[in-house]
């Protein structure tokens, strides 16, 4: 069922937004008052790593099984169950006795943006007709990731220290209530639904043991475990992967259908996507700490140090929308991977420069390209699928982001640590060379596809 009126358009879009301010600012939010959680709970810094690390595997873990309900009970549902768990997880982690509470409650909330996040982003394509409306709503979506990192990082510091760490949980509850009001009024019961059929139970087990092995190996391994141990989990990943595969190859209705990758474009698009979002992950924490080793800035310091890629992000959510107006998505992905390119070069090389002429401007230009690539390979993926598979279809390329990103950082920091010595500005170098080199991967992939006639088109 398509919004055909302008305003019930932009009461879809509104909802949309709301939903993302909601999911992304909470992350920045929380990852200011972790210092803060750890002082009161009595925790040191590895234990409070996992406030984050285990948000994340879940997270990684579940988005196919989220986006595959998103489809089978319609955006209606999903939003208003996924808004209670959040908020159910927000309560509980503000009220917790103890870290083993506050590490509970945000499994629940990465269970809840495992349903929220395929939700509320399919609202687009389900909901919108193709053309301007959907463009407006791609750039409402880039521009609210910006201003919800500016949110968080600027109201997480003045929550905490005005309130308490718990206040940076229960900030939460009045937006979500908004948002639980908002989408229970005006989403349609019974939206874009999947025609009812039996859940894969095997392939959700298999698929998110994989993914939850995968991202967990990556992410303690740039934590310093046992390389033993990890490469028992990325073994243990590859055999329920390899497991999953032939599951889905017998059941009557797979958990994520074949016919899913057989579309060249979109299958393209999730690969993309790795590449170009293994730079975002690699970019975010190189420049974090580059701010606060070398650089000497304080972690507030730094953080309004990350303000100009905030700032790029909300730009390109303005310009890709006009852009992708003109221009076909791919075409639009190859001019944003050279942006993204270009500003990763210039950090490679000028990032011993004083902070205006290097980092600044490097950064800008890097956020500015990866992300119009981002909404332009979202965009080309998810108009080759039908409505009744846009839930899905959205959450197989939020888990790509996901592992993407988790990939990079992890690459960059065992780039990093691999100096051996204190880090100075030149060890940085070959980190952001090493992300160049993934956009330009993803670069010669766009170039090369341009000859096919099967994909040239998109």
């Amino acid at each position: 069922m398509v919004e055909t009126t302008r305003a019930g358009q932009r009461r879809i879009v509104a909802l949309m937004a709301l939903v993302k301010l909601v999911t992304t600012a909470d992350f920045a939010l929380v990852s200011i008052a972790i210092p803060s959680i750890g002082r009161s709970l009595g925790a040191g810094p590895a234990m409070l790593s996992w406030i984050v690390t285990a948000n994340t595997l879940v997270l990684a873990g579940t988005l196919i099984l989220g986006g595959k309900l998103v489809d089978r009970i319609g955006q209606r549902r999903a939003l208003a169950w996924g808004i209670a768990l959040f908020g159910a997880g927000s309560i509980a982690a503000g009220a917790a006795p103890s870290l083993a509470f506050v590490l509970a409650a945000r499994v629940v909330q990465a269970f809840a943006v495992a349903l929220l996040s395929p939700a509320a982003f399919s609202l687009i394509t389900v909901l919108l007709p193709e053309g301007e409306p959907r463009h407006r709503a791609m750039g409402v979506f880039g521009v609210t990731q910006g201003f919800s990192l500016i949110v968080g990082l600027l109201a997480g510091g003045a929550l905490v220290t005005a309130f308490g760490w718990r206040a940076a949980f229960f900030v939460n509850l009045p937006l979500l209530a908004i948002a639980l009001a908002m989408a229970l009024r005006w989403i349609p019961r019974g939206a874009a639904r999947a025609a009812p059929e039996r859940l894969d139970q095997m392939g959700a087990a298999l698929l998110t043991t994989a993914l939850v092995l995968f991202v967990g190996a990556v992410v303690l391994f740039g934590k310093g475990v046992a390389a033993e141990l990890t490469l028992a989990m990325i073994a243990g990943a590859v055999a329920a992967a390899i497991a999953f595969a032939i599951v889905e190859r017998r059941v009557p209705a797979p958990l994520v259908p074949p016919v899913l990758f057989a579309n060249p474009l979109y299958a393209l698009s999730v690969w993309l996507l790795l590449l170009v979002l293994a730079g975002v992950g690699g970019l975010l924490l190189l420049m974090q700490l580059y701010l606060q080793r070398v650089a000497g800035y304080s972690a507030a310091q730094a953080g309004l140090g990350a303000m100009p890629y905030a700032i790029a992000v909300i730009a390109a959510g303005q310009v890709a929308p006009r852009l992708l107006a003109r221009f076909r998505p791919l075409v639009l992905a190859r001019g944003a991977a050279v942006l993204n390119l270009a500003g990763l070069g210039w950090l490679a090389f000028a990032i011993g420069l004083p902070y205006g002429l290097g980092v600044a401007p490097g950064m800008a230009v890097a956020a500015l390209g990866s992300v119009t690539c981002f909404i332009a390979l979202m965009h080309g993926a998810l108009a080759t699928l039908p409505s009744e598979r846009q839930g899905l279809g959205s959450a197989v390329l939020f888990t790509a982001q996901q592992v993407g990103t988790g990939l990079g950082a992890t690459m960059t920091m065992m780039l990093l640590d691999g100096t051996g010595t204190a880090p100075d500005a030149a060890a940085f170098r070959a980190p952001f060379l090493l992300l160049a080199a993934g956009v330009a991967l993803a670069l010669v992939t766009l170039l090369a596809v341009a000859r096919l006639p099967r994909l040239s088109p998109a």
